[in-house]
């Protein structure tokens, strides 16, 4: 009886994406024309700023980001959160410092509502 040998796999499996969110401590990177970002961000349940790679309309430091992607060790930069990670910034976020109170108000309750954790992190009570 001859055994059958299973072909080999030349990539590593695919692994469910993850996510990850928190502040934008700096954007070390930002490509008006494509939307490439390189982000150092704060992440819950890490102690370190966290690289993360990904693609963006627009971006600034103080805003907060959610992203679904993977972890990758780089060569040449480490550890990375990326590096098509899908990028999103809740659109409630720039509103906290509308120069018209009621619009800041709405921004803070509904942020409250969608993330508070993103809430209490743009320091909205």
């Amino acid at each position: 009886m001859q055994r059958e040998s299973l072909p080999l796999r030349a990539e590593p499996p695919s692994r469910p994406a993850e996510s990850l969110s928190g502040l934008i401590e700096r954007v070390t990177f930002h490509n008006d024309d494509t939307g490439f970002a390189v982000l150092k961000v704060k992440a819950k349940g890490h102690r370190d700023l966290v690289s993360v790679v990904g693609s963006l309309a627009s971006v600034s430091a103080g805003e907060w980001v959610t992203a679904e992607g993977r972890w990758i060790q780089d060569k040449e930069f480490g550890l990375l959160f990326g590096p098509d990670a899908q990028l999103a910034i809740p659109a409630v976020v720039p509103l906290l410092t509308d120069s018209n109170f009621a619009v800041r108000l709405r921004a803070a309750d509904a942020l409250k509502a969608i993330d508070p954790e993103a809430a209490a992190k743009a320091g909205v009570k």
